[in-house]
Formats: structure tokens, C-alpha cells, sequence
């Protein structure tokens, strides 16, 4: 089994860094033997000494003031004794690792200026002492040797920084895209179930009122039953033309060819109220003010809510039942009403707008900063009530589907 460490390959490089130093460390002392100058010949205490400093060296990332504290400790003892050697190889990684290691700034800055002190001071009343008088010269190079470590370790560490920085901003912006990725993947499949119920809970409805009235007048009244027969095909080819239009979505956008239909909008609302009226309820579409040609998601959202309303009324709202759906175009807002005198919807859906449909038509309008309610009305039957704002750049004054401006429209009656 290999050993933990072998996988970093900074211990590596830390063990590589203390044995190299040591290596130079004794050396540099057994050249500074000079009988001549009257200096202390080297001994088992100044081996010992740069030996021991040189493999501190080792944990100069994990501890770099304990090892700076003792290397600037042996140098100073060298020079104190009079061994003459400068021993720089030693001191100056020591520096660099505080300057480039310690996370506590205060106290590394601290450290370096006593370590430099305690060195020139040293030097100066040994080794820069000499018969020939003070050597100057040598103390400036120290002096200039000892700020270059200190740089050399400030600029690593800041461009250590800086990298560090620049990745977690990275990982953060890529975290942010792919959260923002996953918001308009949930907002669009929102989107497509809503688009979904309203279809096909519509056309289903529409379908399973007509199919139950011609099995009833099948045998009876066989030429209604065919005109039933035949509303229901031609729902059901609505549908799924509309299911195609929305699948196309999800669709790779690559794809050539793939037919997509306008969206439904306010004109269309005429063939929603017909379609009910067929279907078994009696429905009134009422257009109130100047129609005009509106935004096409506000025209949208307004068809879809009529579509949902008129689906709710043939579920829940029972036999025998009318509805009224009232447009009112206003000069800063579209007001819409879909009511019946039913009595099933009092019982199958409550004022605090339970079910999706009801929760589906609450965002449509709350996206255009609409209001919306819904709930039984008195006397029986239940109502919706949507209010649209229009601000003056979404009137363009254009007659929208190529109705009259205002008035009363009936489509059908049961």
C-alpha cells in the first residue's frame, strides 16, 4: 500500500526543498574555513546547527513563523560564534515562506521585520566587522537579498490570491447559469403543462359532453347525432393539432419543417363560445367598449382563461346551465367575466381557487400584472373575474378578428 504522502506531490517538493538546503547549507559552512581571517573553524555544533535548520525546512507551509523563528535563531548563533559563513541558502527560503504561507498577515509582517533585524545586527558585529573596517557593501547586498525573498513570497501569495479568487468566481458563475438553466427549464415546463391541461381538459370535456348526448339521440334523432359526431372529430382534430404546435416546442430547434400555427388570441374567443354552446351550454359572448388589437400574450392569456372557464362550466356546472362571457375593453384595462347559473360548480371548486385550472388561469393574469377571482356568485352559479392592465403603448387601434368596436355578440344558444 502506498503511503498517504506519495499522492502530494508538494511533500515531495517540501522534502526535495530540505534536503537540497541542508546539502548547501554545509556546504557553504565547510568553504567559509578560513584559518587567515581568525574565524571559528567548523565543528559538530555548527553542522548540527545548519542541519537541523535546513530540515525544519520541511514545514515551512504548515508552520513558516515556527520554522523562520528557528532558522533566524541557528544563523544568528552562527554568526555570533564567528563561523563565517552568511549561510543566505539557509534564511531566505524561510523568509519567502512567510511572506507567501502565513495566512495571519500582522503577525508575518512582524516576524519577517524581527527575523531582519535580528540578522543585520548579527552580521554587523561579526561577520561585516572586519580588520578592514565595516563592510557596508555586504550589508547592503543582505539588505537587498532579504527584501527580494520578502517581495518574491508577496507577489506569489497575491497572484496565488488572485487565482484562487478568479476560480471561485467561476465556480460560482457556472453554478449561477445552471441554476438560472434549471429555472427556465422548470419555468417552460410549467409553461407547456399549463398550455397542455388547458387543451386537452377543454377538448375532453367538449368530447365526452357530445359523445354522451349522441349515444343518447343515436337511435332518436340520428341526423343530431351525426352533426354531434361530427363536433366531436372536428374538436378532436383541434386538439391535436394544438398538442403538435406545443410538442414542435420541445422540439431540438434545429429541426426544419416544423409547422408551428399562430396563438390563439381574443378572436378566437368566438369560436370557444360557439364550441360550448354546441356542446351543451348555453353561452353568450358580450364585448363591451373599443376593441383593439392588444399585446399577443395578454390576448393569449385572456383566451385561456375563457377556455378554462368554459371547461370548468361543462364539468362542473351541471345540466341545464348558461354562461356569459363578458369582454370589457377599457381605456387602461381589459376586464373579463365568465359566469353561469349552475349549481355543480358551487360544490366542485371553492372561492380560494382550488384545482389546476383555476391556479393555471391566477398566473397567466398575475404575469401581466392582472388580478384575478374567482368563487359562487349569489343567487347560484359560479364567476371568474380577470382585469388586465393596458398601458398606452399596447393600444394600437386596430379592430382585432375584424369585429365591431363594442356592442353585444350571441353565439349560439343551447
Amino acid at each position: 500500500m502506498r503511503p498517504r504522502w506519495s499522492g502530494d506531490p508538494r511533500v515531495v517538493v517540501d522534502v526535495l526543498v530540505a534536503v537540497a538546503v541542508a546539502v548547501l547549507s554545509v556546504l557553504d559552512v565547510a568553504a567559509a574555513d578560513d584559518p587567515t581571517r581568525g574565524q571559528r573553524p567548523p565543528d559538530a555544533l555548527a553542522y548540527a546547527l545548519v542541519i537541523t535548520a535546513s530540515l525544519n525546512l520541511f514545514w515551512r507551509r504548515r508552520a513558516p513563523i515556527a520554522v523562520l523563528a528557528y532558522v533566524t535563531a541557528a544563523i544568528v548563533v552562527m554568526y555570533l560564534l564567528d563561523y563565517g559563513a552568511f549561510l543566505s541558502v539557509l534564511g531566505l527560503p524561510a523568509l519567502y515562506a512567510v511572506a507567501a504561507h502565513e495566512d495571519h498577515r500582522r503577525r508575518a509582517w512582524w516576524a519577517m521585520v524581527a527575523s531582519c533585524v535580528l540578522l543585520l545586527v548579527a552580521a554587523s558585529v561579526s561577520l561585516l566587522d572586519t580588520d578592514d573596517g565595516f563592510d557596508a557593501l555586504t550589508l547592503v547586498s543582505m539588505i537587498a537579498f532579504l527584501g527580494g525573498a520578502v517581495t518574491a513570497g508577496v507577489v506569489i501569495r497575491n497572484r496565488e490570491r488572485i487565482f484562487v479568487d478568479t476560480e471561485r468566481r467561476a465556480t460560482a458563475a457556472e453554478a449561477d447559469r445552471l441554476a438560472a438553466a434549471e429555472r427556465a427549464v422548470a419555468s417552460e415546463r410549467s409553461r407547456i403543462a399549463r398550455e397542455m391541461h388547458d387543451v386537452v381538459a377543454h377538448s375532453m370535456s367538449v368530447i365526452s359532453v357530445q359523445a354522451a348526448a349522441g349515444r343518447e339521440i343515436v337511435h332518436a334523432d340520428p341526423d343530431k347525432a351525426a352533426k354531434v359526431f361530427a363536433t366531436i372529430e372536428a374538436v378532436g382534430r383541434e386538439s391535436l393539432a394544438e398538442l403538435r404546435r406545443m410538442l414542435g416546442v420541445l422540439r431540438d430547434s434545429c429541426e426544419h419543417g416544423v409547422a408551428l400555427s399562430p396563438q390563439p388570441g381574443i378572436a378566437d374567443v368566438t369560436a370557444l363560445v360557439a364550441q360550448s354552446s354546441a356542446s351543451g351550454v348555453s353561452t353568450e359572448l358580450v364585448v363591451e367598449g373599443h376593441q383593439r388589437a392588444l399585446p399577443p400574450g395578454i390576448e393569449l392569456a385572456v383566451y385561456r382563461v375563457v377556455q378554462e372557464a368554459l371547461t370548468n362550466v361543462l364539468k362542473h356546472a351541471g345540466p341545464s346551465t348558461s354562461a356569459v362571457v363578458r369582454i370589457a375593453y377599457g381605456a387602461n384595462e381589459l376586464t373579463l367575466e365568465i359566469a353561469d347559473d349552475g349549481r355543480g360548480a358551487a360544490t366542485a371548486l371553492s372561492a380560494g381557487g382550488a384545482g389546476h385550472g383555476l391556479i393555471g388561469m391566477r398566473e397567466r393574469v398575475e404575469i401581466y400584472g392582472g388580478t384575478f377571482s374567482a368563487g359562487p356568485r349569489e343567487g347560484g352559479g359560479y364567476g371568474i373575474c380577470a382585469a388586465l392592465p393596458i398601458v398606452s403603448g399596447d393600444v394600437t387601434g386596430a379592430p382585432a378578428g375584424g369585429r365591431p368596436a363594442g356592442g353585444r355578440e350571441e353565439a349560439g344558444t343551447r
